[in-house]
């Protein structure tokens, strides 16, 4: 029995059926939000709705860019009660992480890569989502190219319950049947297509850690944000000990992530994301380019969407 998701490009993707079996059963009583468009959970597609970050993104981010007016610096913001600030992510997250896109989508784009060395390449890619009765789930395939193989990340999503990682080859002389593999703990934290973005990063898996914490509120990019810090419980050398994200709440259903910085287990400043171009078509406002930078090997990684015009 194939599960939801199969062939959503064109390829088949098998789990193993104790896994499927799982996947298949209804989740405990929890009716998600609707998002619109594409929202905070759909880190691909939204803009056209961090994981395309949600429609929520771009609007926070066109409010920065189109604001004209220079802000009266203001003092320091107070820390937060600890208890205090453990509440206020219980909440933050109980209302993100019910969120879900609405509608199946495709997309296509580029990740253009910079190493260490400063020797730049090009990876196309193709993004999808694809909901079932019963979950959704994220998908991102890199082509082949004369560097490297392709491989395709499926993220199943399904309420209630720990988000799935797969990973298999995908096209060029990849067997169209190869099996997909599960990726969990610290296998999260690798490079997807050798890029700076991680398997971590693309399914926002530092939210799903146990110890989550608003440590302030704080104005960045011209909007008033919860600056929430998660925890990994169990950090290996040279992967996050922590994300520190800012994230603007301007409605339940207008969420934004302005910034986030990941550090390692020495406390160092490892990655910073950032969204950086949008552009208005058709009157709406999409994103059409992401970054993500290692400070520490000076290398960085550029998602940018091919918008429909």
């Amino acid at each position: 029995m194939s599960p939801p998701g199969a062939g959503i490009f064109n390829s088949e993707f098998r789990i193993p059926k104790s896994e499927a079996n799982s996947l298949n059963q209804k989740p405990k009583a929890k009716t998600p939000r609707q998002g619109k468009g594409f929202d905070f959970r759909t880190f691909e597609f939204r803009i056209l709705g961090f994981r395309l970050l949600p429609l929520a993104l771009v609007l926070g981010f066109v409010t920065y860019l189109c604001s004209a007016q220079p802000k009266n610096p203001s003092p320091p913001p107070l820390p937060l009660d600890p208890a205090e600030g453990e509440r206020q992510a219980r909440a933050l997250l109980a209302n993100l992480l019910t969120q879900k896109p609405d509608q199946n989508m495709t997309n296509t784009g580029v990740l253009r890569i910079r190493d260490a060395g400063r020797h730049e390449r090009e990876v196309p890619v193709r993004f999808g989502i694809l909901i079932t009765p019963t979950n959704w789930l994220n998908t991102y395939a890199a082509e082949p190219t004369k560097d490297a193989p392709g491989e395709r990340l499926t993220i199943i999503h399904t309420d209630a319950q720990q988000d799935q990682y797969w990973m298999q080859p995908f096209g060029g002389a990849a067997p169209s049947n190869a099996p997909p593999a599960r990726l969990t703990g610290c296998q999260l934290m690798a490079p997807f297509a050798g890029s700076d973005f991680w398997l971590v990063d693309l399914g926002l898996e530092f939210l799903h850690w146990p110890q989550q914490r608003v440590l302030k509120k704080e104005m960045r990019k011209d909007l008033f944000c919860d600056v929430l810090q998660s925890t990994n419980p169990q950090p290996a050398p040279g992967a996050y000990a922590r994300v520190v994200s800012w994230i603007a709440v301007n409605r339940p259903d207008d969420i934004v992530i302005v910034h986030a910085d990941a550090y390692d287990s020495a406390n160092k400043l490892l990655k910073e994301f950032n969204p950086r171009k949008v552009e208005k078509i058709n009157g709406v406002w999409q994103l059409e380019e992401m970054e993500i930078r290692n400070r520490q090997t000076g290398s960085r990684t550029r998602i940018q969407f091919n918008l429909e015009r």
